[in-house]
């Protein structure tokens, strides 16, 4: 569905059929926050980047859409993530001069100025870098955007990103009992869709589904 047919979803799902309940900018934003929510709790959508790294060269920008990796290599070689309190106590001193022909580990540096990913050692040897990441979906904009980056194998659970959205919107109101009644409907509408996306995409089988807390689901 495109924005303009979930938007339509949602208001339906409000009993809003002619969106005047709520103003289109707050309709377009619950679904960005929808979608945004579907693909944390998913990880259904992924990218694969990659990197001509320089030899001698410690880090590479990340993507701007990124939000975790899933697995890095360095010439074909998968790296092992580290943290920067890990590699103090691997390498016993200053781990930012340490070099090898190839790398073993990465850390993700997600500071706002920095964004990069870091190999350690400092490979002296010029290879392939290549991550998979699972990106933040982009921003929807227009009617006729496509939600969850235009995927079309995602299409089967929008009436999720609805039912999410509608969910939000309802935050703004005064919990009456047939609010907090409507919320409750809502929430087992997204949790199927999620359920049904994690199991059909299989990027996490092995994890389980786990929401953060029964009390937002109130």
């Amino acid at each position: 569905m495109i924005t303009s047919v979930i938007r339509t979803q949602v208001a339906s799902f409000l009993g809003d059929p002619d969106q005047t309940r709520f103003s289109g900018a707050a309709y377009l934003s619950a679904i960005n926050r929808a979608q945004e929510q579907l693909a944390l709790d998913t990880k259904a959508l992924w990218k694969d980047k990659s990197w001509t790294h320089a030899a001698s060269d410690a880090d590479e920008d990340l993507p701007t859409d990124f939000m975790w990796e899933d697995w890095v290599t360095y010439g074909g070689l998968k790296l092992i993530p580290i943290s920067r309190y890990e590699l103090l106590q691997l390498s016993g001193d200053d781990w930012t001069d340490d070099g090898a022909a190839l790398p073993t580990h990465f850390l993700i540096d997600p500071e706002q100025a920095v964004k990069e990913i870091v190999l350690y050692p400092i490979p002296t040897e010029a290879k392939t870098l290549v991550m998979r990441y699972f990106p933040l979906p982009t921003e929807l904009t227009a009617d006729g955007d496509t939600p969850l980056n235009s995927s079309s194998l995602m299409a089967q659970f929008h009436i999720g990103l609805a039912a999410y959205a509608a969910w939000l919107m309802l935050l703004s109101e005064e919990l009456t009992p047939a609010i907090i009644l409507k919320r409750r409907e809502l929430a087992p509408i997204y949790a199927d869709a999620v359920t049904k996306a994690v199991d059909t995409m299989k990027n996490t089988a092995s994890a389980g589904l786990k929401f953060k807390g029964k009390a937002i689901w109130s």
